[in-house]
């Protein structure tokens, strides 16, 4: 049994996976292929519109969340515009390539050299095939608004409690200190959908009373109930919030509620709600995502990604983040080994 079935059976969830795979859509601000809209939606078995299969948001990968001020309210590059970040991209692989070569004449270094956060198979940068200005479509200015008072405090909180993402200097005491991403716990929601350097698969699975989104990032699986059972009570929370969904004619909207204190989208977390719109267009889902939280800002914020079909990405493949997290164990033995320097030194000072 495959790792598709073996997690399809583990799920409890029988049926047939709609795998095809359809040519990537050409992309706009709207996200969708040419002629795309014209095509009429799938549909399963049951009637609800066919979102199923394996998708990615690989092409979108160089659109930024928050859009630059300089373009205003345009949704869209230039042609000329386009070209500047493709450069970009190059470059970055270029500098990328020399760092190895770089740290290759390192004695030692041998077949462990890398940069960044692993080795260079480990990436999918490629051309920047959306012309978009921002994952950001509301405010129109395409920049995420104003941060309340209590949101701008609790995000100064968060930037300085001592994640390794935000260059903190620690104390590194134990793996608590660092972000929960960094501990392969977690993206936390919405921020999964957001494409990053590698690993923008997601999964899709339907049956009449479930949908299951999973993550090739992080191998994250959601339940996605759609028959109008009710939310647990507040006291019973999760890093990424329990989902409930329905049905909107040919839209799924799934709401998100129930976040712990310990999730972080932004400066967000127990009070965020999230509010999910999955569409079939054409050859392309959109999942369009609304966040809300009036103690983080001051109105809501939609960002919208765009999934398209790629036979590269015919099944996902296992995401071992614990098995190879040297870097949290380094982070902890370089901190035990500052203290015992720092001790040293401190005796020495003071025989």
């Amino acid at each position: 049994m495959d790792m598709k079935s073996r997690w399809l059976a583990s799920l409890g969830i029988a049926g047939v996976m709609f795998l095809a795979s359809y040519p990537a859509a050409q992309t706009s601000s709207g996200g969708a292929g040419k002629g795309s809209t014209a095509k009429k939606a799938s549909k399963t078995p049951w009637g609800h519109p066919d979102l199923q299969g394996v998708w990615t948001t690989d092409f979108e990968q160089a659109v930024p969340v928050e859009r630059p001020a300089e373009y205003g309210t345009r949704a869209e590059l230039t042609a000329e515009e386009m070209r500047k970040r493709q450069e970009l991209i190059e470059k970055r692989a270029r500098d990328d390539a020399q760092d190895r070569v770089d740290l290759g004449k390192v004695p030692g270094a041998g077949s462990r050299v890398q940069s960044g956060d692993g080795p260079e198979h480990w990436y999918e940068i490629g051309k920047s095939e959306s012309n978009r200005t921002s994952l950001i479509i509301d405010p129109p200015n395409g920049r995420i608004p104003e941060y309340t008072p209590e949101g701008k405090k609790r995000l100064a909180k968060q930037n300085d409690k001592g994640s390794f993402r935000n260059n903190s200097t620690g104390p590194w005491d134990g793996p608590e200190d660092l972000d929960l991403r960094d501990r392969c716990i977690t993206r936390g929601l919405p921020r999964t959908w957001f494409p990053s350097a590698y690993n923008n698969g997601f999964q899709i699975v339907q049956t009449p009373d479930t949908v299951v989104v999973y993550y090739e990032r992080l191998h994250e699986a959601r339940v996605i109930p759609l028959d109008n059972r009710p939310l647990p009570g507040p006291d019973v929370r999760e890093y990424t919030g329990i989902s409930r969904g329905r049905w909107e004619g040919d839209t799924l909207v799934v709401e998100v509620t129930n976040f712990s204190d310990k999730s972080e989208f932004y400066g967000a977390a127990e009070n965020l709600k999230v509010t999910e719109r999955y569409r079939r267009v054409g050859d392309a889902v959109e999942v369009e995502f609304t966040v809300t939280d009036p103690t983080t800002w001051v109105k809501p914020w939609t960002a919208k990604v765009t999934g398209v079909k790629d036979p590269e990405y015919w099944q996902i493949f296992e995401y071992a983040c614990h098995e190879g997290n040297y870097g949290l164990v380094n982070i902890l033995a370089g901190a035990r080994a500052k203290e015992k320097a720092d001790a040293a030194k401190r005796k020495q000072s003071n025989p």
